[in-house]
């Protein structure tokens, strides 16, 4: 019997929130030059960067140097609600989960900065099958290089 599960994580950056959400919407191949140790690839597969619907490809590595690939979808992106969320097609997440989602909001904070929340929502085949901790550790630290690359621009 499957599962559907859930994990959550929330991070303060310097960051402003519509910078973040620009980066994992319009120019997520800019993670490339941000976080080259954990992103190794990025490329579309068909649509445009940042329109509902475009599909890529990453290639990425796990802080404990796990290779993985996904195949992405962008299914939401909300500029208002700053939020977007990724449906994953294919790759080695849908070879340990029966489905996964990725969900990114952000929130701005009152004098600056933001709070990133990543969410990600999956079916386990079974109450067995272990949690995706160590992909939240790299978006982790992904948000966090990010908030220093961008630091680093002003």
């Amino acid at each position: 019997m499957s599962v559907v599960s859930s994990l959550e994580a929330d991070l303060e950056l310097k960051t402003s929130a519509v910078k973040v959400l620009e980066i994992f919407s319009t120019k997520i191949y800019e993670l490339l030059t941000i976080s080259p140790e954990i992103i190794q690839s990025i490329e579309i597969v068909s649509g445009e960067w940042g329109s509902v619907g475009f599909v890529f490809l990453a290639h990425y590595t796990l802080l404990d140097g796990t290779a993985q690939v996904a195949k992405l979808e962008l299914a939401s992106l909300n500029p208002i609600d700053l939020s977007l969320t990724f449906k994953v097609m294919d790759g080695d997440l849908l070879d340990v989960y029966n489905s996964f989602t990725v969900f990114l909001k952000l929130t701005p904070k009152v004098l600056s900065g933001s709070v990133v929340n990543w969410k990600f929502e999956y079916e386990k085949p079974s109450s067995g099958t272990s949690d995706p901790n160590s992909l939240m550790d790299a978006a982790i630290q992904v948000s966090k290089d990010i908030d220093a690359y961008s630091s680093n621009l002003i």
